[in-house]
């Protein structure tokens, strides 16, 4: 259900399978773009995991999600037929964007033109922390007059409303632009 925000869309039934729907659709039956980026999410995962919309108990978006809070490395969750060491950097990015497009909050997921200019590996911000993704995760929120928010104009490791484009993960500082060690201006 793609369209632009000026338009008004009404559907009087959608059909999906266990796995690609976004959560918040059964509670309330009613979508949006949030939903469509979840299902989206869930496409990503698949074709860096190798796996299936409805894997496991719960579902591959789940999964995905468990996988990280659980702090084990994007690298270990990737389809070993496809991986090969020159692409793993673009493939855990894609992972990630995946996770970050299945939120369990549709508020916090990306907005499908920020999906695309992630994929397309253009500099700009696509960040929804990952504060509320497990302990192992830390977003710091910006801080008024901060280092950070100081640099924000010139700094593509910021969002345009000051989310960091950087995470913490096992000790490690990652940029979601390029998943490299990198200073965060925590």
């Amino acid at each position: 259900m793609l369209i632009k925000q000026e338009e008004l869309a009404t559907v009087s039934a959608v059909a999906g399978s266990f796995g690609y729907i976004a959560p918040e659709y059964a509670q309330t039956s009613r979508v949006n773009e949030k939903t469509d980026v979840y299902s989206f999410g869930v496409v990503l995962l698949e074709l860096t995991t190798g796996k299936a919309a409805n894997y496991g108990d719960t579902g591959l978006a789940e999964w995905a999600l468990r996988h990280m809070q659980e702090g084990k490395t994007i690298v270990d969750a990737l389809d070993e037929e496809i991986k090969e060491p020159c692409y793993v950097d673009e493939m855990s990015n894609v992972f990630l964007l995946g996770v970050f497009c299945t939120r369990r909050d549709p508020s916090a997921r990306p907005h499908m033109k920020e999906v695309l200019q992630n994929l397309l590996g253009r500099n700009h911000p696509l960040v929804y922390g990952m504060k509320n993704i497990g302990s192992e995760y830390d977003s710091t929120p910006s801080l008024k007059n901060s280092k950070r928010e100081r640099q924000s104009e010139s700094d593509s490791t910021l969002a345009s409303d000051n989310r960091p484009l950087c995470f913490t993960h096992r000790n490690h500082h990652y940029s979601l632009l390029t998943l490299k060690n990198k200073e965060c201006y925590f």
